[in-house]
């Protein structure tokens, strides 16, 4: 008989977390290296098994010599082994009592569906923790359950309640007739018990990174007008697995931050469809749980049952003849809708060294690429493109790959990845001769205005210097010669530049609209209005 503590999760309104864009565990970006830390986790998860079975011995009044046991044991399993011989443990009649006032708590006035499938999921939970490693929960809950007969009261009536609602699927038909059984005989259900296991689905909405790398799925459920959601964190840097899940009551507050959140720099918010939620936690689920901070860990060990009994609420995707994609699992799936909100980085791209300063305010798509947006500072400047080009970031350099120089491809990298927040800055060089720096400043991050296409020039100050001036030292030597008709390179300057007369070139004028034309077939509309 596995051992379960006379104890009860706490049933506690969960204030949300909110995703990071990297992983809690500091780990590089790789998830082969990620999944390699798993083992390490749960042997500190195995200490705290240890820690909680010791805490156990002291609130009974255990012997010394029970003590003394679980100190020098390795593992929680060689701690009751150890007890199990010395005769320490209770025999089966206070192990089977021990169950059973799992659920006394269950029986107070005022306790609702959700709590009651929360204490099973808790109460799982201790099973899993107690089971020798070759023994599933299904394999000692098929033992247990049968026996609840031969121990009529309301606490086995209720325990086998919630085991049909929320136990492991094989043995949930079980639970219930051994439920109808003790009904018959005798028992009252709890008013929990009517519907218990079949809320109705209400609405599914997420967000996550731009980058697939993790995403948040909030699915709504009500039992009458009493709504609940199960929260779900999906890292698929770690594997695809879940990596935190609980439930919370306040659905519509949680909405309004997840809406708040999908406008951070680098996150997207959006609605999910029933089957594409289930798509998406039916892959998460059949992956290695993945949590990482002690309160994710504890998390997904009480909560993940409760998770798998709503997705068996979901309806299943169209099927697709008979063809089913067994290596979908873990990949990170597009499942928010077109309609979701996109961020946008509003940018001061200033180039250094000039008096007054020539700058160009533009507003670009979040995640674009820095290859991208190397064209868009050209059609800005009224540059060719006929020259090299890096961008300098926190995140290292980008430009035109040059793996002698350490100098990655600007195709491959976005900009949120290296400018995330309002303040941050990277530098820009073109023409490594003439050498052109351009300092951009993130100004502000925002939502995508609807029907409006995007990269857009909202605004600037003065010309852009020619191409092949000469650097900033080439251009003032350059604006000297224009306003000097008497110079020997006047005349010169002027075939140069393609012009009649040096007042064709106003150096302190800028206009939106010619800068605006040529960006305007490379910009499309991020949110359709």
């Amino acid at each position: 008989m596995v051992v379960v503590a006379n104890t009860r999760r706490p049933r506690t309104r969960r204030e949300h977390r909110h995703l990071s864009l990297v992983p809690d565990s500091g780990l590089p970006d790789d998830s082969d290296a990620a999944r390699d830390i798993q083992p390490a986790l749960w042997d500190a998860h195995e200490l705290r098994r240890l820690t909680q079975l010791r805490r156990l011995a002291v609130d009974t009044d255990a012997p010394q010599e029970a003590i003394r046991l679980i100190d020098n044991a390795a593992t929680a399993e060689d701690a009751v082994e150890q007890l199990s011989a010395a005769g320490l443990l209770p025999d089966e009649a206070e192990s089977f009592d021990g169950m059973l006032s799992w659920f006394t708590p269950l029986l107070e006035p005022g306790c609702d569906q959700v709590e009651a499938e929360i204490a099973g999921g808790g109460f799982i939970s201790e099973l899993r923790r107690a089971a020798p490693a070759d023994v599933s929960v299904a394999d000692v809950l098929a033992d247990v359950v049968p026996q609840l007969v031969r121990h009529p009261c309301a606490e086995a009536l209720a325990m086998a309640r919630v085991l049909a609602a929320v136990g492991p699927a094989e043995i949930r038909p079980a639970a219930a007739m051994v439920a109808d059984q003790l009904a018959a005989d005798g028992q009252t259900d709890m008013p929990w018990a009517a519907g218990l296991g079949q809320p109705e689905p209400v609405r599914f909405f997420g967000y996550g990174d731009i980058f697939g790398d993790q995403q948040s799925l909030v699915s709504v459920f009500s039992y009458g007008r009493a709504r609940h959601a199960v929260v779900v964190l999906i890292d698929y840097l770690l594997g695809g697995g879940v990596k935190d899940c609980y439930l919370v009551e306040y659905t519509e507050a949680l909405r309004e931050e997840y809406r708040a959140a999908g406008r951070l720099p680098g996150l997207r918010f959006g609605d999910y469809d029933a089957t594409t939620a289930r798509t998406v936690l039916e892959s998460a689920l059949a992956r290695q749980p993945c949590p990482v901070e002690p309160d994710q860990i504890e998390d997904v060990w009480s909560y993940i049952d409760v998770l798998r009994a709503r997705l068996d609420l979901l309806p299943r995707p169209a099927a697709s003849g008979g063809k089913t994609d067994s290596g979908s699992a873990g990949k990170r799936p597009g499942a928010l809708r077109t309609g979701a909100l996109r961020n946008v980085h509003r940018l001061k791209a200033t180039l250094r060294g000039t008096r007054p300063p020539i700058w160009r305010r533009l507003e670009v798509p979040s995640d674009i690429t820095l290859k991208r947006l190397h064209m868009v500072i050209q059609l800005a400047f009224g540059w060719d493109d006929s020259h090299l080009f890096v961008f300098d970031t926190p995140a290292g350099q980008y430009g035109s790959y040059d793996p002698d120089l350490r100098i990655r491809s600007a195709a491959g990298q976005n900009l949120a990845a290296v400018a995330d927040w309002p303040g941050d800055k990277v530098r820009y060089e073109y023409d490594f001769g003439d050498c052109w720096e351009l300092d951009i400043l993130v100004e502000a991050v925002h939502p995508a205005e609807p029907g409006v296409a995007y990269p857009r020039c909202t605004a600037g100050r003065r010309a852009g210097p020619p191409e092949d001036c000469g650097g900033i030292p080439g251009y003032y030597e350059l604006l000297n010669v224009l306003a000097n008709p008497r110079h020997r390179d006047h005349a010169a300057q002027l075939r140069w530049l393609g012009i009649e007369s040096a007042a064709e070139f106003d150096a302190a004028a800028f206009e939106v609209a010619p800068v605006e034309r040529r960006l305007r077939r490379h910009a499309r509309v991020l949110i359709k209005p």
